[in-house]
């Protein structure tokens, strides 16, 4: 999230005159993500999320915001895009696209419990259920074609050391033989810092400016290397209860459990190499959140040491 557009009172104010939702009481920068500026807003009728998008255009975002009204339509805990007095979600602030959001009860919590691990996979599996009908495609601009990419761009400032493993984990997810394996909208990015949790529940789950089409099995994989991991390695009973959780919803073939692996590797490898990015070019603003990318370089080799899938058969 992170605050790289700074916004004024009175652009703010003028901005909120687009809808109907009171008079400006306070407003404060969010330093969390690191995508979009984002402001916490109180008006004399309620509390809201100001997104202003540092890089989606507005012809990119209706798609992002109509999925999130459809999950919203649907039960699901995610922001509601608010309307304008003229019937606009997405409107403009500063020459960016902008949108306001209703602001979701609850906090991110800093290292789960098995307990919240469990709730976090039901609600991932039922993300996976309840977008099957949304409509919404997008190929991943992320994926493992992405981070050759990248790797392109950067290679030349790695130490020779991490400029070798990257390497080689590339090569190796280039060689691996994948068979047709379920597939629909994946959040992509379902860290601990997007998901609300109050008295133990979980009340929200936010930032959806990642989601894509791809392998059900990726999205678990990229929420297990956050929520499941103690010390640089994958906590097995937190493991184990993620996934009996997101099976009490979706069960997973025997193909997705087989090749849980590489997914596991492929997750740790993309966030490494985009952190790395993040870290070498970094963005100016007010608030820049830049997260340690060694946090995955050391988890891929985690993962290259230890089949964790084997763990709950």
């Amino acid at each position: 999230m992170s605050v790289y557009t700074c916004v004024n009172q009175q652009q703010l104010e003028q901005f909120l005159g687009l809808y109907a939702i009171g008079d400006l009481v306070d407003f404060s920068g969010i330093k969390a993500g690191m995508e979009n500026t984002n402001y916490a807003v109180n008006t004399t009728r309620g509390k809201f999320i100001l997104t202003v998008f540092e890089s989606l255009t507005q012809k990119q975002l209706p798609c992002y915001l109509q999925l999130l009204t459809h999950l919203c339509q649907q039960g699901f805990p995610a922001p509601q895009p608010q309307k304008s007095q003229a019937g606009q979600v997405l409107n403009s602030l500063k020459g960016k696209p902008a949108a306001l959001f209703n602001c979701l009860s609850g906090q991110s919590i800093e290292r789960p419990l098995s307990g919240q691990c469990t709730e976090m996979g039901v609600y991932l599996a039922t993300l996976h259920l309840s977008t099957q009908a949304s409509g919404f495609y997008k190929k991943n601009p992320k994926n493992l074609s992405a981070c050759q990419a990248v790797f392109n761009k950067i290679s030349a400032r790695l130490s020779r050391n991490d400029h070798a493993v990257i390497r080689s984990e590339l090569d190796f997810q280039l060689s691996y033989c994948l068979p047709v394996l379920p597939q629909g909208v994946i959040h992509a990015d379902l860290f601990r810092d997007n998901v609300l949790f109050e008295q133990d529940r979980l009340r929200g789950i936010v930032d959806f400016y990642n989601a894509c089409h791809d392998y059900y099995v990726f999205d678990i994989a990229i929420t297990v290397n956050d929520w499941c991991v103690d010390d640089d390695a994958i906590n097995a009973e937190k493991f184990k209860a993620l996934l009996a959780g997101y099976q009490q919803i979706r069960s997973l073939s025997r193909e997705e459990l087989q090749h849980l692996q590489v997914f596991f590797r492929l997750a740790a490898l993309r966030f490494w190499i985009s952190r790395l990015e993040h870290q070498l070019n970094p963005r100016e603003g007010e608030l820049v959140l830049q997260k340690d990318p060694w946090v995955f370089r050391r988890l891929l080799e985690f993962h290259q040491q230890h089949d964790v899938s084997l763990w709950q058969r």
